[in-house]
């Protein structure tokens, strides 16, 4: 029983102690002291860490340091409480959100406000920053940062975006409330602003080993290193300076079938090579290739193949 500031009130005639009535007056003999507790061992998994700065705060991470989502084999979108500016400077990473999944290559940025449901996971050797942001801290931001999900590339101003965020890190612990601080978020964020989602095609290192070889040879050939981007056919024709007409004209006349069915083939055979020489799940490899669901992948796959995904790797094993 607790009395008054949280202290034990001992004045009750008795106190029970494991089952043995114990006289109240009893408190004034020796006593010998009880063992402590042992230590519990406190297991902190992967899965477990957070990143989340503190309120107001910062945090600059390696990219190849920061996984996000579900605990789930595949790990599904989640919500953060903070901003998350994810840049790739070398290799790349896969980034979900709820109806759209993209991998993105050296050069990719992407911001993504505080709220919104995503999961990230980088691949081995994969570099860049992750800044973590609280929106306290951001909300003074003149511009204000974006209020949705933001992408493009950072092309040549890429030295002084990671001047900036180094700089920002450094402010921030020294003095959160600084001008210094404000000046670096007021000049992200303008940076941010100034992004152009065109850039994320038009910066892209180009293709100079396709370029002596027939339109629908150097579309096949982008697209197989494209399968998992979820970008679009007209994309990919503005990637080969080409469009979307003359690629259906030139894939008709060369195979006589539309670019989007040459697409779906080329999907449809790496689905098939995973499933014979991997033990990725159907799954994983449906996500991977770009498939909207694994729904969708199935019913694909069994339209070309008569068989379901299991079942094809069961007879190919």
């Amino acid at each position: 029983m607790k009395g008054q500031g949280g202290d034990i009130d001992v004045t009750a005639a008795r106190i029970q102690d494991e089952g043995h009535s114990v006289p109240a007056d009893s408190a004034s003999l020796p006593v010998a002291a009880s063992p402590a507790p042992p230590a519990r061992e406190i297991r902190v998994t992967p899965g477990s860490r957070r990143f989340a700065p503190p309120i107001g705060g910062i945090r600059l991470m390696p990219l190849g340091a920061f996984s996000w989502g579900s605990r789930s084999q595949m790990p599904q979108p989640r919500t953060r409480p903070e901003h998350v500016l994810i840049w790739v400077t070398e290799g790349k990473t896969r980034l979900d959100l709820p109806r759209q999944g993209m991998v993105l290559h050296q050069g990719d940025l992407r911001f993504i406000p505080a709220g919104t449901a995503f999961a990230s996971r980088p691949q081995p050797e994969t570099e860049g920053h992750v800044l973590l942001l609280s929106p306290e801290l951001a909300a003074a931001a003149d511009p204000p940062f974006p209020a949705t999900l933001t992408a493009g590339r950072i092309g040549a101003a890429a030295a002084a975006l990671a001047a900036t965020l180094h700089e920002m890190a450094d402010e921030a612990a020294l003095d959160p409330q600084g001008k210094a601080l404000a000046c670096h978020l007021n000049l992200l964020s303008l940076r941010l602003s100034r992004l152009d989602a065109r850039q994320d095609r038009q910066d892209r290192p180009p293709l100079p080993e396709l370029a002596s070889r027939p339109l629908v040879e150097q579309f096949l050939a982008l697209a197989a290193t494209q399968l998992g981007c979820c970008r679009t056919l007209a994309e990919l024709a503005q990637d080969l300076q080409t469009t979307l007409t003359q690629l259906d004209r030139a894939s008709l006349e060369a195979r006589g079938r539309r670019a989007v069915d040459l697409m779906n083939e080329l999907r449809l055979e790496r689905a098939a090579e995973l499933l014979r020489h991997t033990n990725s799940p159907t799954s994983r490899i449906a996500q991977d290739l770009g498939f909207a669901t694994h729904t969708h992948f199935t019913r694909a796959f069994v339209a070309a193949t008569g068989r379901t995904p299991d079942a094809y790797r069961a007879q190919m094993s």
